[in-house]
């Protein structure tokens, strides 16, 4: 419960000071995780009450929510290696996660997978295994025709 606590007050402290004045200034935000990211975290992963981790979320986001997200998704056997992979070589190893039995990857990934389903809209689904390259002009694909939308 601590983790989520952490996470949530860590998230309004962004969007308080950079997502609100970007957002005032009609800015186009981009974020490496936002809320989804705790309700599959936290919610699917750790069992905590998805009612309790969705109100959370609306307190710490002040009802903000992305207009599109991408799951980068693969099997968690996949991604589980290819984080230790990157940890290798990174200086900052965050492992904390990566630590983790893989049933706790696969609930996550479940869950990702579960608010894609109840969001198609706004989470679009991209298969890493095709590479980078693919996954790329998917990614633009979606971001060009969001901006398109939006009048940019």
């Amino acid at each position: 419960m601590n983790e989520l606590f952490l996470y949530e007050a860590a998230r309004a402290q962004h969007i308080q000071e950079v997502i609100q004045p970007l957002l005032r200034k009609k800015g186009v935000i981009l974020c490496d995780r936002f809320s989804d990211a705790s309700v599959a975290y936290q919610g699917h992963g750790r069992g905590i009450s998805l009612r309790w981790v969705e109100q959370l979320n609306r307190i710490a986001t002040g009802g903000i929510k992305p207009h599109l997200t991408f799951l980068l998704d693969c099997p968690s056997d996949t991604g589980l290696r290819r984080a230790l992979k990157r940890n290798l070589r990174s200086a900052n190893k965050e492992d904390r996660f990566e630590r983790e039995k893989i049933q706790f990857h696969d609930r996550v990934r479940r869950g990702y997978l579960f608010l894609a389903q109840k969001a198609p809209s706004r989470i679009k689904v991209i298969d890493t295994r095709h590479g980078e390259g693919m996954v790329f002009q998917e990614m633009r694909q979606h971001i060009d025709q969001l901006l398109r939308r939006k009048g940019y």
